[in-house]
């Protein structure tokens, strides 16, 4: 701070990010989750629970918890598996551990060296991550941070037993405590919190993307009668909305009323007949088992429907190409007719864990689309990796290599495993 204040440059910075901080976009919500807190401080305090000597930690709760979670809430693509974090972080055995490290300190002679020597050790540890051939490195500043980690951990268990009078008494005990209560009572607001962020982004994204803005109100009136909290079914009704680009009020309505017959469907799937196809709600987990997940099934135009997953880059290479691989379901609206596993080889050096990888998967989808009496017969046509058409009970599966021609990558090519059914 002193730093800052003498040099004049930083020192004019300085007021530029103390502005930044007061602006209202910032003030009135982290404003609104201080006075949510000093409601809970208050009903702590009434029921005897907090005092002011618990104020040091309530202020860390408030500036470390509250205010960082709000912006990891907000800015999560999932929120919904971003809430679900916190909260089994706020529960788990990490906040007993890193109470008890920080119990009883080591003479603070001992921690002035520690600090820097401490430092170092984890920079040097994020650094090397970065580059394979560092791996050695970063494995022996993992090992030293592990056993740093336990020398606090077992130095403040041990003046805990030796002082156990001093150590086990109620104002210790809330002092793990306060910290836990705050933070669960404050998941219903980081709740509301997520909500009004997620109504927020889609119709300031809608407005100018997707439709009118005259049309806006009646799209927050429909969200908020009939889509309310569901997110997920918020985020899928912004994707529709700019696909379709409803004129009018009935366009816009018929979106959303599609949209929940879409999700009726996929809370109870019909039954799709082997000749004619596979549900598209039981080809989306064909690859679960191997950690791919697709998409929603969505129309894309005319009578073709689809979902794919995100396309998963494989080795451990830095550059700027990498082989990647994913998953896609092609169909109609009732039952999906293609199914496909396609690898990108970009880096041919690395090819061979990137092939074998999209073997295991042509297999598994081959297992779990028709039959493992189907893997049996394919499965040395597959792992030879060679060009074949191949009949299965109402359909094909068929294996291809196309290369690349031209672009950037001069010997990339790619493969597809296509089973098909149906139409």
């Amino acid at each position: 701070m002193a730093f800052v204040l003498i040099n004049k440059s930083t020192r004019d910075s300085l007021g530029a990010v103390i502005r930044a901080l007061f602006q209202p976009a910032l003030i009135i919500p982290l404003g609104t989750a201080a006075l949510y807190a000093t409601g809970e401080i208050f009903l702590l305090s009434y029921m005897g629970w907090w005092s002011v000597a618990n104020l040091k930690t309530t202020i860390l709760w408030l500036v470390t918890f509250a205010f960082v979670t709000m912006f990891e809430v907000a800015t999560a693509k999932n929120r919904k598996a971003g809430l679900g974090k916190i909260t089994a972080e706020i529960l788990s055995v990490a906040v007993l551990v890193t109470f008890i490290a920080e119990l009883y300190s080591f003479p603070l002679i001992v921690e002035l060296i520690a600090l820097p020597f401490v430092t170092i050790v984890v920079l040097m540890a994020e650094m090397a991550k970065h580059k394979p051939e560092h791996a050695p490195i970063a494995k022996l500043m993992g090992c030293l941070s592990i056993l740093i980690g336990f020398s606090y951990i077992g130095f403040s268990l041990w003046k805990s037993v030796e002082l156990w009078r001093d150590t086990f008494t109620r104002a210790n005990w809330l002092e793990l405590v306060i910290p836990i209560i705050l933070s669960v009572a404050f998941l219903p607001f980081l709740y509301a919190w997520r909500t009004y962020v997620a109504y927020n982004e889609m119709f300031t994204t809608i407005s100018i993307f997707g439709i009118d803005k005259a049309l806006v109100p009646y799209a927050r009136w429909l969200a908020i009668t009939r889509i309310r909290t569901d997110l997920d079914l918020l985020e899928r009704w912004r994707k529709s909305i700019q696909s379709a680009r409803p004129a009018n009020k009935v366009e816009l309505k018929h979106t959303l009323t599609a949209l929940l017959v879409l999700k009726e469907r996929e809370a109870a799937p019909p039954t799709v007949p082997p000749k004619e196809g596979w549900s598209p709600y039981l080809a989306m987990q064909f690859l679960a088992d191997v950690g791919v997940e697709t998409g929603h099934y969505n129309h894309r135009y005319e009578d073709e429907w689809g979902a794919s997953s995100l396309m998963r880059e494989l080795g451990e290479s830095d550059g700027i190409w990498r082989n990647n691989i994913a998953y896609y379901i092609d169909g109609t609206q009732h039952a999906a007719t293609v199914l496909k596993v396609k690898l990108n080889v970009n880096l041919t050096a690395d090819c061979t864990g990137a092939e074998n990888m999209f073997i295991l998967h042509a297999m598994h989808l081959l297992e779990q689309a028709v039959s493992f009496d189907a893997v049996e017969r394919l499965k040395m046509q597959i792992a030879s990796l060679k060009d074949f058409p191949a009949d299965i009970p109402f359909g094909s599966a068929s294996l291809a290599r196309e290369n690349f021609h031209g672009g950037a990558i001069k010997d990339g090519y790619s493969w597809m495993f296509t089973v098909r059914r149906g139409a």
